[in-house]
């Protein structure tokens, strides 16, 4: 049914898949004016909308190609693209998350790179670098540290001079940092690292129904993923495993930081999730009610997106 025509994509899906991006980010104006939905201070509201169509489209197929080229899902497909698009159908309007998720992006690309290297110091270093510079952005992002020591574990290439290879990558663009602001004779201001705060669900009973609907569908396919990716994870190649646990964890860290922190970075954790959920799509033997789900899933995602006005 659906799913079929985005595993082994032909060129007509991803043109399709390019004309879906544009018109789903275009779908509050059918009832909002351009500049209530994608208003900004300093920014045109149209350069904006296409900000906002370009972004999420490039983590989307770089996360989709990056996975398929690692051979950590072997089917191709277009699914982990198409699911990312719609579960951020929440975020409309933000530039920071949309450059700083892009920068994840090649964080996460430099952690499946050092799978298997017996010296991957130059992956550890960028990617404690990349995730410095993020930092500056969403101070408690740097939670991920902790990503980097888990996928050094799990990859076998955890030591002294890795750990040391990342503290080094970490401090780098702080050094940079702090010798402009001296040459420069600015104040020097450091992200306040750690301000965490009890994500507010008090108002749950005033969110609009189509937010209700998408974050219970959403729930529920993802409660169906984990199960799946567990019941048949061993039955994976051992790239495969190990890169999953490293998948999870990044999904975890993310979930739990967003939990306490700014609803923003709730957005982080969709590029873990987007694997996941592809990896149900694309593998499960049920078919029907995958196709039945995924259907669910682009209704609610749409509807959501059209009733926007409501839900931000």
């Amino acid at each position: 049914m659906f799913l079929r025509h985005l595993i082994n994509p032909k060129p007509s899906t991803i043109i399709f898949f390019v004309f879906f991006c544009i018109i789903f980010a275009c779908i509050p104006l059918f009832q909002y004016d351009i500049n209530s939905i994608y208003q900004n201070t300093k920014i045109n509201s149209f350069l904006i909308l296409i900000i906002s169509i370009a972004l999420p489209f490039l983590i989307s197929m770089g996360l989709n190609n990056m996975i398929y080229e690692k051979n950590i899902l072997k089917k191709e497909n277009l699914l982990i693209s198409f699911i990312f698009i719609l579960i951020s159908c929440a975020f409309t309007n933000n530039i920071k998350v949309w450059t700083t998720t892009f920068l994840l992006l090649f964080l996460f690309n430099n952690l499946l790179k050092s799978y298997q290297k017996e010296l991957p110091f130059s992956q550890f270093y960028n990617a404690s670098l990349i995730l410095a510079v993020i930092s500056f952005i969403f101070p408690n992002a740097i939670c991920l540290i902790l990503l980097l020591i888990i996928n050094g574990i799990n990859y076998s290439n955890l030591n002294l001079r890795i750990g040391t290879t990342i503290i080094l990558g970490f401090i780098t663009p702080y050094l940079f940092y702090f010798i402009f602001s001296f040459l420069l004779n600015s104040s020097i201001t450091m992200p306040d690292f750690f301000n965490f705060q009890n994500t507010e669900f008090s108002s749950i009973n005033m969110w609009h129904h189509s937010k209700k609907i998408w974050i219970i569908i959403l729930i529920c396919i993802s409660l169906l993923s984990f199960l799946e990716l567990f019941t048949w994870l061993y039955k994976k190649s051992m790239k495969s495993r190990r890169t999953f646990m490293t998948i999870i964890w990044f999904f975890i860290i993310c979930f739990i930081t967003s939990l306490y922190s700014k609803s923003e970075y709730f957005y982080f954790m969709f590029l873990p999730l987007s694997v996941i959920l592809g990896n149900y799509f694309v593998y499960t033997k049920n078919r029907l009610i995958a196709n039945v789900l995924f259907l669910l899933l682009v209704i609610s995602s749409i509807y959501y997106k059209y009733m926007i006005g409501f839900n931000v």
